[in-house]
């Protein structure tokens, strides 16, 4: 679960993962689009049989909704790349098999009629088992305009949890969202079926609901109403596209 930023700044979002100590180099990887078909990947069910683990005190978690997203429609197309997931859970399994969260953020150019995500950016970070907080949000700043790159969305694991969003997602998410209609969030939980979500916040009502909200508690219940729903049933289009990997730990 990530933490919302103190700010509006949507790249102040927030990751947490262990500290494995300071690095001088920046990494990066190169993912060309294999040739080998693949899957699609396992929708997203809510209903009996699949609520999530249990999560924080409370906490109360809602599936996404599974109606049609009224503004998706006006929305412009973000073509995502396949391979992200996979790399992104195999960069993680360090983390997740420690029980800690990792996060990056999902980058990408204006390609005039649709946006694509180019760059997956693992920030500085620090986290535990269910939040995760970005450091040195001035890397982030200075790399992301070096290059020309749009924030696009955000993707963060679940450990040991399913893939929902959690309030404090929700919250994240807002910030982003609230700056660009079409980001998105990944949930990838690689010990759960499904084992990721593409989400993004109803609007309306969710984005505003979440904007609205003045809970102080970090995990806290929303009102029963359709908050989030599936991006990739929307806006969002998974294909075998090139991702660049870019890790400043």
């Amino acid at each position: 679960m990530f933490h919302r930023p103190s700010h509006t700044s949507h790249s102040a979002l927030l990751f947490q993962t262990p500290e494995s100590g300071p690095h001088t180099h920046h990494h990066f990887y190169h993912q060309h689009p294999s040739n080998r078909s693949q899957p699609p990947h396992a929708p997203y069910t809510a209903g009996p049989g699949t609520r999530p683990p249990p999560v924080p005190p409370r906490e109360v978690i809602a599936p996404p909704s599974r109606g049609p997203d009224p503004v998706a429609r006006e929305l412009k197309t973000v073509s995502f790349p396949r391979d992200c997931l996979n790399r992104f859970t195999s960069i993680a399994s360090i983390n997740t098999a420690r029980n800690r969260e990792t996060c990056g953020l999902l980058l990408g150019k204006d390609n005039g009629g649709r946006f694509v995500v180019t760059t997956l950016l693992i920030p500085k970070q620090h986290s535990t088992s269910d939040t995760c907080a970005m450091d040195g949000e001035e890397l982030v700043m200075q790399f992301t305009e070096e290059r020309s790159l749009i924030t696009l969305g955000w993707i963060h694991t679940h450990p040991t949890q399913s893939c929902f969003m959690s309030s404090v997602d929700l919250h994240t998410h807002s910030g982003f969202q609230r700056m660009l209609p079409e980001s998105f969030a990944v949930v990838c939980a690689p010990n759960s079926t499904p084992n990721f979500g593409i989400f993004r916040l109803t609007d309306p009502p969710g984005l505003q609901t979440i904007l609205e909200c003045q809970a102080s508690e970090a995990f806290h219940p929303h009102p029963e109403r359709p908050i989030y729903t599936d991006a990739d049933k929307g806006h969002v289009q998974i294909r075998d596209l090139p991702l660049e990997i870019v890790d400043l730990r």
